[in-house]
This record gives structure tokens, C-alpha cells and sequence, in this order.
């Protein structure tokens, strides 16, 4: 199996973000697992402290990166062979090659064939890469929609501490919630430099659907700013710790945009999802529905879909 990844790293919206002094959980920030063959995978990760429980205000118990999601994404992608960086710009048949193989064009890269596929890309590119002769397929990626959302990253280096107990108690932080205003979400997560003289403080902030699509084509990182100071703005003496004293400076402010962020509606399931005479099948969140795990469950289904057709 090959895997053919246009982002510099494995995960998709479980991937993480590095920085040197910093790292993000850009896209979803916690997940939870219902699927009986999922909850193994996630008790694997428990199990080596890639990930941890937190207890959300609203949903209860979901698993979060420990600190974030970079350890468990690389164990699970390990013993595949990936290609990253790698945008797929066209996929045909080739007639000239063996029964049935499929020619993937890759910019930039030599094209690649392959005897079977599974297309994981957001529904509109989907739609955009399937060959026109698989109709029912392309019916069935055109019936999925999105929301889009607007992200920002930021870290703040704190070298003077508030106080000799915040200092002393820093590991036994939570992570810092808020939800206000334009900001549908946000985490704040703790961490010491290794000489425990600084304090990094590494924020996401996920702006509201109305926010996001309204502003989905503006400059994003105008955008990290206008959220940046939202957020600091309602973070004030009831959060936990006090928050009054962070510096002005930002040592690190970034925007990221996804335009199909949260699935809003899938397709019917009498949708067709696999292609077993082409052996072409799809997976992906929008087939299942607005959760982590629906990416993972709709990948099982068509790796399975495509073995059981032999």
C-alpha cells in the first residue's frame, strides 16, 4: 500500500504543527471513539502516552495529544509507505499499461500506477479528481457539504513568572478553555523550557461557522490577529490560572484556513462508495459524518470493500 499525501506531514487534521519552541494540533484539537475497532487503536495510544483523557465542559471524556497528536500519528503511519508533499492532479486509466491499472499524475513527481485505489480527498476535490466514466461515484461526492473554519495559532515565550507557585504548579495545569464571541473553540496548553526559567504557552483558536464564512477568502493572517485579540480580550481573571498577565508580545501568530472543515451533510447511503469492477473506492469523513473517527471507519469500509471484491 502507498499512500499519497500532499501535506508536509502525516494526519490530516490530526496532524501536528512544529515550532521550536511550540507545536499545534492545528486542526481538531480532541477526538472521541465509538467504534468498537477505533477504541483499540486509541487504547494502544493510551497505552503509550501519545494521547490522554480530558474532560470536555460539554462532551465529557475525549482524548486529546499528549502534549499533542504528532507521537501517535507517526506510530500509526510508520510501517506504511508514504509520499508527502505530493499533489495528485489527475488519476485515468492507461490503456496502454496492464488490465485495469490506474495512472496517478503527481505534480512536480513521475506519475504512479497503481491496481487499486482509495480516494480520500475533501468531497469537492474528490468530485474534481474522479474520471468522468465513474458516474455513480462522482454522484455520490457531489452530495457532501462543509463548513469551512478559520484557525489561529499562536505561542507565547513567558520568562517573567507571575509567581513562584505558578511556576511550581505548572505541570498540574489544564489546559485552558474558552468559547466566546467569534470563537467557536479554543485550547491554551502549558509547557516548561528545559531549564524551567520560561513558560510557553501554545493557543489554537477556532472561529465560529458565521465568522469563517464570512471571511473565508480574507487574509488569514489578518484574520490570526483579529482572533488573537478577541481572545485575549475574554480571557480575563476567572480563567484558571489568571491570565491577566500575559505579555503583549506574540512570539508566534499564524492563520490557517480550511475550507471543508466540519462535514455538514453526507451523502445517502444508498450512495454508491466503491467501484468494485474499476476497483476505485472512496473513504473519508464527509461519508460518515462530522467526527475524527468517521475518516478512520470510512477507510476500513473501503479497504474492505475492495479486498472483498476479489
Amino acid at each position: 500500500v502507498l499512500v499519497i499525501d500532499k501535506a508536509r506531514n502525516p494526519g490530516g487534521r490530526l496532524s501536528t504543527r512544529d515550532h521550536p519552541l511550540f507545536s499545534f494540533d492545528h486542526g481538531a484539537q480532541f477526538f472521541t471513539a465509538r467504534d468498537s475497532e477505533f477504541g483499540k487503536v486509541v487504547q494502544q495510544g493510551l497505552q503509550n502516552t501519545e494521547i490522554t483523557v480530558f474532560t470536555h465542559p460539554e462532551k465529557g471524556m475525549v482524548y486529546i495529544g499528549n502534549p499533542v497528536f504528532k507521537a501517535f500519528i507517526s506510530r500509526l503511519t510508520k510501517t506504511f509507505n508514504l509520499t508527502q508533499n505530493a499533489l495528485v492532479e489527475k488519476i485515468e486509466k492507461q490503456p496502454n499499461k496492464a488490465v485495469g491499472q490506474w495512472c496517478i499524475s503527481i505534480k512536480n513527481k513521475k506519475p504512479i500506477f497503481a491496481n487499486k485505489i482509495i480516494l480520500t480527498t475533501p468531497a469537492p476535490q474528490t468530485y474534481l479528481l474522479i474520471p468522468d466514466f465513474l458516474t455513480e461515484l462522482k454522484a455520490t461526492s457531489i452530495k457532501a457539504k462543509y463548513h469551512p473554519c478559520i484557525a489561529t495559532l499562536a505561542g507565547i515565550e513567558i520568562s517573567e513568572l507571575p509567581s513562584i507557585d505558578f511556576s511550581k504548579h505548572l505541570l498540574k495545569l489544564n489546559p485552558t478553555l474558552l468559547a466566546q464571541g467569534n470563537i467557536e473553540w479554543s485550547i491554551a496548553k502549558w509547557s516548561r523550557s528545559k531549564d524551567n526559567n520560561t513558560i510557553h504557552l501554545s493557543v489554537i483558536i477556532h472561529a465560529n461557522q458565521a465568522f469563517s464564512s464570512k471571511h473565508l477568502e480574507g487574509d488569514v493572517n489578518e484574520l490570526a490577529h483579529q482572533l488573537w485579540q478577541e481572545w485575549k480580550s475574554h480571557v480575563n481573571e476567572s480563567a484558571t490560572p489568571d491570565m491577566s498577565f500575559l505579555p503583549n508580545h506574540v512570539s508566534y501568530l499564524k492563520g490557517h484556513k480550511w475550507r471543508y472543515a466540519k462535514v455538514a451533510k453526507t451523502p445517502d447511503k444508498w450512495n454508491i462508495r466503491t467501484d468494485q469492477k474499476n476497483k476505485f473506492a472512496l473513504a473519508g469523513d464527509w461519508l460518515v459524518g462530522p467526527r475524527i473517527e468517521s475518516a478512520w471507519i470510512s477507510g476500513r469500509d473501503a479497504a474492505n470493500s475492495l479486498l472483498h471484491g476479489e
